[in-house]
C-alpha cells in the first residue's frame, strides 16, 4: 500500500490533465471572454451564488465588454478571481503545498491586486521564472486547471472535489510531526502503535532481566540506543580501520578484497549486492539474486539534472566524508566523484515501474555466464567469500545496471570506486555511530523533503529497537492488541471477498473460459495471513546483546544482529522457501500481496480504527478495511501479479488473445490516471502507478459489490470511509519527490480519480456532467 522515502536518508489538488507549467503553447482552441464567463457562471452557484455576469465581466470606460474577443491569461484569471470572491486563506495542507507564492513581473497594474490574491491562494504559478505570460491565450483545459485549484481550496462541494470535501477540516488543522515526512491515517496509527511499543519496552527495561533472555536483549539494546554519550565517545573509531583499508587499496581487486573483509567482519561493505529469495520460476525453493552496484537516491534524482538536488546530495556526501576523517577539500572532491559515479549507474538502471516486472528482473545466469559479465574481477572469489558459491545460478535483476557496473569496475575508476565504497560504509553504519551522523541526515531530509524538527532520543531508540526486535515485541503486541477473535473475523471477511472476486472473474465478458478457470484457481489457492504468524520466529536466539556497562555497544549489537541475518540468508540458499514466514512485523501499518507466495498479508498493526472499527457503520468499514482487502486481492491480477500462477511461479497462464485484451485495458488505466495534477506543476505518472491503480479499481468494484448485497446500503458512508483513510499532508518538496518514486498515485488522486468510475458515487451525491468530479461513461475504466 503506502510507501515512504528511504530510511537511509531518514503519497494533490485536482482532476485537470494539464500541469500549470505547461502553458507555453496551447494546442486546443482558445477561449473567448464570453466563453470564460459562461463557464464560470456554470459553477459559481456552489461557491458564490450572488455573483452574476456583470460581476465577472467588466467592460471598458464606455461599457464595451468585447465578449467575442479571445481572452488573455491575465483576463481569465481576474475573471476567475471575481467568480471566487471569498477564497479562504490557505492554512494547513493548502499552505504547506503552495510553498512560496509566485510573483510576476509581467502583470499590468490594473490586475496586480487580484493576481496577488490568487498567487497567495496557490491558484496561479508562472510559465517561467517571474513571468505569468499575461497576454498568452487560454484554453478550456487551462481554465479548468485554475478553477479546480480554487474548488480544492474551498473544499465545500463533494461533486467537484470529494477528497477535499471529506477531509477539509482535518487537512486545514493538519500538522506534521517532528522528523516526519508526512502525516495521515497511516502516520497516526503508526504513532499509536509506537507509543504502545514504547510502553512495552519501558516496562521491560524497568525490571531485572535474566541474562540471555528475550527481556535482557530488548532492554540492553534499547539502553545502548539511548546512550548517545557512549556513541559520541566512540566516534568513528568502530569503522576507522576499515576506511583506512579502503584508502590503501592500489587496485580494484585490492579494493574488493578490503570490502570482503569488511563484509566478513560487519555483515556490510560489499560493493556488489546479492540477496536470497524465492525463485520466481520455481517459488518452492530459494535462489540467488544479484543487484549490482547500488545508488543511494532514486533514479530520477540523478537523471533529472536538478541542480538543487545535486547540490543537496553532494553536501550530504561531503559531510559524510568529513565525519570519516577527510579534510574539507578532499571531502568535496570525493563527494562530487561519488555523485558522478552514481549518476552513471542510475542512468543505466531500470525505471522504477519496471523493477517488479518479472519479465525484466528475472535474468538467470550460470556461474560461468555470470563471471563473463565481469571480465575484470574474480566474481567466483567474491561468491565464495560471501558464502554464496553453492548457487547453481545467479539471477541478474537489472541487466543495464549490471553492464554499467562491470564497465566501471576497472582500475581507471579506482579513486571513484574507493570514494563510493567509503560513502556506502559511512552511510550504512552512520545510524549506530555518533550523533553527528544523525544531525547530517536530518539536515539533508529537512532541505530535500521539507522535513521539520527532529525526533527525541527516546523516539529514535524505540524506533531502532522495534526494527531489530520485531519478532520479540510483535508477539507481545499481538497478545495485547489483536485478539484471536479479531483474527478469525478478518479471515472470514477475506474469504468472503475472495468469493465475490471469483464471481466477478466468472462474469467477465473479455476473458475466455480457459483463462478464467486458471484465475479462479489462483484465488482458491491464495494464502491468507492475518494479524500475526501461527508460529513465532526467534532469529536472535543465538545472538548476544551486551550492554555498554558490560563492555558492549550499539555498534557491536547492530553488527551481531546483522551477522545473524546474513547467516540465516546464506543458509536458506537452495533450500525450500519458507512460505509461512512473515516479511513484516505484526505492528506494521500496511498490507500487501506477495506474488511469489500468492498470499495476502494483513498485519495486526493495520487492523484497527479507522481501517477496522467495530464501532463504525458496516458501510464505513467496507470503504476502509473492505476496500483494503479487495485491493490486495486485486494485486494478484494487476500488471505485475498477473504474471504469476497459483503457486507463485512466473509462468504464462493466459491465452494470447486474453492477454492482449488485458494489455489494452492496462493502457486505458495508464492514460486515465496520467497527468492528473498533484500540486501545481507536478502531475501523476500513470505508467509508474498502474499496478496500484488497477488494485484500487478492482478493490472498489469488489467491495461495492459486497456492499450492494446489504439491505439499503449507505453508499455515502462507504465513500467517506474510503476517502478518510487516505487523508494525508506533506511538504511541497516531499509531494514532488514522491511523484517520481511512489508506485501509488498521490492519495487525493487515488480517491477522486478512482471513485469517478462508479455509478454509486454519482447516485449518492447527485453528480452530473456539470460537476468537476464527473467522468463521461465512455471515459471510465475497468478491468476486474
Amino acid at each position: 500500500m503506502k510507501k515512504t522515502a528511504s530510511l537511509l536518508l531518514a503519497s494533490s489538488l485536482l482532476l485537470s490533465a494539464l500541469p500549470a507549467s505547461a502553458f507555453a503553447q496551447a494546442q486546443e482552441p482558445t477561449l473567448t471572454r464570453a466563453q470564460v464567463v459562461d463557464y464560470l457562471l456554470s459553477i459559481t452557484d456552489d461557491y458564490a451564488p450572488n455573483v452574476g455576469k456583470s460581476d465577472i465581466l467588466k467592460g471598458d470606460a464606455k461599457g464595451n465588454t468585447a465578449e467575442s474577443r479571445p481572452v488573455s491569461r491575465i483576463e481569465a484569471l481576474v475573471m476567475l478571481g471575481r467568480a471566487f470572491p471569498n477564497l479562504p486563506t490557505p492554512v494547513g495542507n493548502d499552505l504547506r503545498q503552495i510553498g512560496t507564492p509566485a510573483s510576476f513581473k509581467d502583470v499590468p497594474t490594473w490586475a496586480q491586486s487580484e493576481l496577488s490574491r490568487l498567487a497567495k491562494a496557490g491558484i496561479v504559478n508562472g510559465t517561467a521564472e517571474g513571468e505569468l505570460g499575461s497576454s498568452d491565450p487560454v484554453t478550456r483545459e487551462q481554465l479548468e486547471t485554475f478553477t479546480h485549484r480554487a474548488m480544492a481550496l474551498e473544499g465545500s462541494n463533494p461533486r467537484d472535489d470529494y477528497y477535499e470535501y471529506i477531509n477539509k477540516k482535518w487537512l486545514n488543522a493538519s500538522t506534521i510531526g517532528a522528523g516526519e515526512l508526512s502525516n495521515g491515517v497511516f502516520n497516526e496509527m503508526t504513532a499509536e502503535n509506537d507509543a504502545r511499543i514504547s510502553d512495552m519496552i519501558g516496562q521491560i527495561a524497568a525490571k531485572p532481566q535474566t541474562p540471555g533472555s528475550v527481556e535482557q536483549k530488548i532492554a540492553d539494546f534499547y539502553g545502548n540506543a539511548l546512550d548517545i554519550e557512549h556513541r559520541n565517545k566512540q566516534g568513528i573509531q568502530p569503522i576507522a580501520g576499515y576506511l583506512k583499508s579502503i584508502d590503501q587499496a592500489a587496485s580494484v581487486q585490492q579494493l574488493l578484497d578490503a570490502t570482503m573483509k569488511i563484509e566478513h567482519d560487519l555483515a556490510t561493505g560489499s560493493l556488489l549486492t546479492f540477496g536470497v529469495m524465492s525463485d520466481a520460476k520455481d517459488s518452492s525453493k530459494n535462489a540467488l539474486y544479484f543487484g549490482a552496484l547500488a545508488t543511494t537516491l532514486d533514479k530520477n534524482s540523478y537523471t533529472s539534472d536538478n541542480a538543487a538536488v545535486q547540490e543537496l546530495y553532494v553536501g550530504y556526501l561531503t559531510g559524510l566524508f568529513r565525519l570519516g576523517g577527510s579534510d574539507e577539500k578532499t571531502a568535496q572532491t570525493q563527494a562530487q566523484s561519488v555523485f558522478a559515479f552514481e549518476k552513471q549507474l542510475a542512468s543505466a538502471s531500470m525505471d522504477p515501474q519496471d523493477k517488479n516486472d518479472v519479465s525484466k528482473y528475472y535474468n538467470p545466469h550460470t556461474k560461468k555466464q555470470f563471471e563473463a559479465l565481469f571480465p575484470g574481477i574474480d566474481t567466483g572469489k567474491i561468491l565464495k567469500e560471501l558464502g554464496l558459491d553453492s548457487a547453481d545460478k545467479i539471477i541478474v535483476m537489472d541487466p543495464g545496471l549490471t553492464k554499467q557496473s562491470a564497465e566501471l569496475l576497472t582500475d581507471k575508476n579506482l579513486d571513484a570506486l574507493k570514494a563510493y565504497a567509503k560513502a556506502m560504509l559511512l552511510s550504512g553504519t552512520g545510524s549506530v555511530l555518533s550523533e553527528d551522523f544523525e544531525k547530517l541526515s536530518e539536515d539533508f531530509q529537512a532541505k530535500m523533503y521539507g522535513v521539520e524538527g527532529q525526533k527525541t532520543r527516546q523516539q529514535k531508540a524505540v524506533a531502532l529497537t522495534q526494527s531489530v526486535m520485531s519478532d520479540y515485541l510483535g508477539q507481545t503486541f499481538a497478545e495485547r492488541y489483536f485478539s484471536p477473535q479479531a483474527k478469525q473475523d478478518v479471515e472470514k471477511m477475506v474469504g468472503e471477498f475472495i468469493g465475490v472476486y471469483k464471481q466477478r472473474i466468472q462474469n467477465l465478458d473479455w476473458m475466455s473460459e480457459t483463462t478464467k478457470a486458471k484465475a479462479v484457481k489462483k484465488l482458491e489457492t491464495m494464502k491468507i495471513k492475518v494479524g500475526y504468524p501461527d508460529e513465532w520466529n526467534d532469529s536472535l536466539k543465538n545472538v548476544s546483546i551486551v550492554s555498554v556497562k558490560n563492555g558492549g555497544s550499539l555498534f557491536d549489537n547492530f553488527v551481531a544482529i546483522s551477522k545473524a541475518a546474513k547467516q540465516e540468508m546464506i543458509a536458506s540458499l537452495g533450500k525450500p522457501a519458507d512460505k509461512d514466514a512473515w516479511a513484516v512485523s505484526v505492528y506494521t501499518v500496511n498490507a500487501f500481496y506477495n506474488p511469489l507466495n500468492n498470499e495476502i498479508v494483513f498485519p495486526a498493526g493495520i487492523l484497527q480504527a479507522p481501517f477496522y472499527d467495530i464501532k463504525a457503520k458496516p458501510e464505513t468499514n467496507m470503504g476502509a478495511i473492505g476496500m483494503v482487502i479487495a485491493h490486495e486481492i486485486s494485486h494478484a491480477f494487476d500488471n505485475l501479479g498477473a504474471s504469476y500462477d497459483e503457486n507463485g511461479n512466473a509462468v504464462d497462464w493466459w491465452t494470447k488473445e486474453d492477454y492482449a485484451r488485458f494489455q489494452e485495458k492496462l493502457q486505458r488505466v495508464i492514460q486515465y490516471y496520467d497527468g492528473v495534477e498533484i500540486i501545481p506543476g507536478v502531475t501523476n505518472n500513470g505508467a509508474l502507478t498502474v499496478s496500484e491503480n488497477v488494485a484500487d479499481l478492482g478493490g472498489m468494484a469488489a467491495s461495492l459489490q459486497v456492499l450492494s448485497q446489504m439491505q439499503n446500503p449507505d453508499y455515502k458512508a462507504y465513500f467517506e470511509g474510503y476517502a478518510t483513510i487516505w487523508r494525508t499532508t506533506m511538504s511541497r518538496e516531499a509531494a514532488a519527490y514522491m511523484s517520481t518514486i511512489d508506485t501509488h498515485s498521490a492519495n487525493k488522486v487515488r480517491v477522486n480519480r478512482t471513485i469517478g468510475n462508479f455509478p454509486q458515487f454519482y447516485e449518492a451525491f447527485g453528480v452530473t456532467d456539470k460537476d468537476a468530479m464527473y467522468v463521461a461513461p465512455e471515459d471510465r475504466v475497468s478491468i476486474w
